[in-house]
């Protein structure tokens, strides 16, 4: 058990570096106030997509097949919340900023500003919401230092696909609030998550999103949000490591597993959450063998460019670490660990090594076939619908050099 330590250390130096970057006192990049958004621009593909079938008279219509690549018919609302809470073993309440894409029917809305920096010009701010009912929900948990919006071509995507999609910061681990101790992030983080569903299943009446989540979500993360991620649905601890560890790790994190142990031997998954999507995660260590206790469909995506949670110790062992039947892994060779979030379209300095620049697949069609496979998974195991299952066995490809598809036997 010797090795633990470092790999401790080294894990919370790449999460120091994910997402928006911290210099050596912790403190992080501020994007640009007044930076204009860019929405991807518009792309095609026929791949996965069947004409519609010859009707005969007595036939009911087909239903209009699906492009997994384009965005969907709605428009989209955005709206923000506040969540407190109170963790185990805290005296002082916990308060998370959260955020919301949703479909909208509304033409026009309040102006939006993503953290109230980035402009978001075809995002109705407080438009109300057109949700069908039974319609579909995903959580989003982001990187180390991040934010909640940081991906928002993806929840802009699935909203105007008719989902609601949430996202939220885990405060004391933002771009501009970054002041937790890593070890203890890995508890609250999860907690976060389960805390943001109890605030949307108890919403009151006259709330424009009361009675729109069930009990039934997919959670999806990037990096630490990926960690977060494969937490809430059910992977197990490595507890008897990180103990065996803690002393060379530091004092204050052997304090914190001898009041935190009975929790991380429990763990942190949710049953509502009955479906993930954890995109470049980190855990490999942390989890290990527990991986495999994660028995909820899940859809892993990483990038064979990762710089900071590179494959060979992140990506590889933990998909090798799982054996569930309906687990997917889709591997973008070109892909930087920035890849699946806006920082390119935000400031590209940030992430020039890891996602941004020539070396790279470009941001806008990355993001097209991570949506397109994120949709996929989600219809089939959220709604039910088969129609972008050969997207994920790989029997029909998109684009068969941007990324390849993995099952397990």
């Amino acid at each position: 058990m010797s090795a633990m330590p470092s790999r401790l250390s080294a894990l919370a130096l790449c999460l120091c570096a994910a997402l928006w970057g911290c210099d050596d006192e912790g403190t992080s990049a501020d994007p640009t106030a007044d930076a204009e958004m860019a929405p991807d621009a518009e792309l095609t593909a026929d791949a996965g997509v069947t004409p519609d079938a010859e009707m005969t008279p007595d036939a009911e219509p087909d239903p209009e097949p699906i492009d997994f690549t384009a965005p969907g018919a709605s428009r989209v609302g955005f709206m923000e919340d506040e969540v407190v809470y109170t963790p185990p073993r805290q005296a002082e309440p916990r308060s998370l900023r959260m955020v919301a894409w949703y479909p909208t029917e509304a033409e026009t809305g309040e102006s939006t500003r993503y953290a109230g920096l980035l402009r978001a010009d075809n995002v109705l701010g407080d438009a109300p919401p057109a949700l069908a009912e039974g319609a579909p929900v995903m959580l989003f948990s982001h990187g180390n230092s991040g934010l909640a919006e940081q991906s928002y071509f993806l929840a802009e995507f699935m909203a105007s696909h008719g989902w609601l999609v949430v996202a939220f910061d885990h405060t004391g681990n933002t771009f501009n609030n970054n002041d937790l101790e890593i070890y203890t992030l890995f508890e609250l983080r999860p907690l976060d998550v389960s805390a943001v569903l109890d605030h949307l299943t108890d919403l009151p009446a006259e709330h424009p999103l009361a009675g729109a989540v069930g009990d039934e979500v997919l959670l999806a993360g990037h990096s630490f949000g990926g960690y977060t991620t494969l937490a809430v649905a059910g992977a197990g601890f490595d507890v008897d490591s990180l103990i065996a560890g803690c002393a060379e790790a530091g004092d204050d994190f052997c304090d914190y597993m001898d009041e935190a142990e009975s929790a991380y031997r429990a763990g942190f998954g949710d049953d509502r959450v009955v479906a993930a999507l954890p995109m470049t995660p980190v855990g490999a260590t942390i989890f290990a063998a527990g991986l495999a206790d994660i028995d909820i469909p899940l859809l892993m995506m990483t990038g064979g460019k990762d710089a900071t949670l590179p494959d060979p110790q992140e990506g590889d062992p933990i998909w090798m670490a799982m054996d569930g039947p309906d687990a997917t892994r889709a591997a973008f060779p070109d892909a930087g660990h920035f890849t699946f979030t806006n920082i390119c379209d935000i400031s590209p300095a940030l992430a020039a090594d890891d996602g941004c620049g020539d070396a790279f697949i470009p941001p806008v069609e990355a993001h097209a076939l991570i949506n397109a496979y994120a949709l996929a998974f989600g219809r089939l195991y959220m709604l039910g619908d088969p129609a972008g299952l050969p997207l994920l066995t790989g029997e029909v490809a998109l684009d068969d050099e941007a990324v390849e598809i993995f099952t397990q036997p």
